[in-house]
């Protein structure tokens, strides 16, 4: 049930944005990176409807600690702001791993775990290493692929979600 409500929620958010584009006609669509999944299935989208409009992801934005800027960020208390750092370090581990060689998505799963261990009101949602196209869950990091590490976790009421894009040479 929970994931009907949510495909209906995202094919209400599709048809307003497609609505939008039809009426405002801009040259270029920004998207945000924190939000790939998003931005992929709008890019998609797009394609498909032959909206006229080139789509472009923008770098996430970050808080001065590496935390991805987010509306969701303002419903964290003090204690839980200061834990919700744990994703974008987690992350950080990752890239890592991956920069020094590390190909297992079960690895650099483990490796963002790891650190969020020191981060007890951080509660695990999804990590995922994924095609960056496709979004199909990997095995291994393939060379010359685009890959998605992405984490989704709640912190006291917050979903929050962070993620970076890979390609392996």
């Amino acid at each position: 049930m929970a994931a009907l409500e949510a495909s209906e929620t995202r094919k209400r958010s599709h048809t307003v944005v497609a609505k939008l584009l039809n009426v405002v006609r801009p040259d270029v669509l920004w998207l945000g990176q924190k939000d790939a999944q998003q931005a992929l299935i709008l890019e998609g989208m797009c394609r498909d409807l032959d909206i006229p409009v080139r789509v472009r992801r923008g770098a996430t934005v970050r808080e001065a600690d590496g935390l991805a800027c987010s509306s969701r960020n303002n419903y964290l208390n003090r204690d839980e702001r200061a834990q919700a750092i744990a994703l974008s370090r987690g992350l950080a581990a990752a890239r890592r791993a991956v920069r020094a060689g590390e190909r297992s998505a079960a690895r650099i799963r483990r490796t963002i775990l790891t650190v969020w261990r020191a981060y007890p009101l951080v509660r695990e949602d999804y990590v995922a290493v994924a095609d960056a196209r496709t979004l199909e869950p990997l095995s291994a990091v393939p060379r010359g692929r685009r890959v998605l590490v992405a984490v989704a976790a709640r912190v006291g009421r917050a979903r929050l979600i962070d993620n970076f894009e890979w390609r392996a040479p």
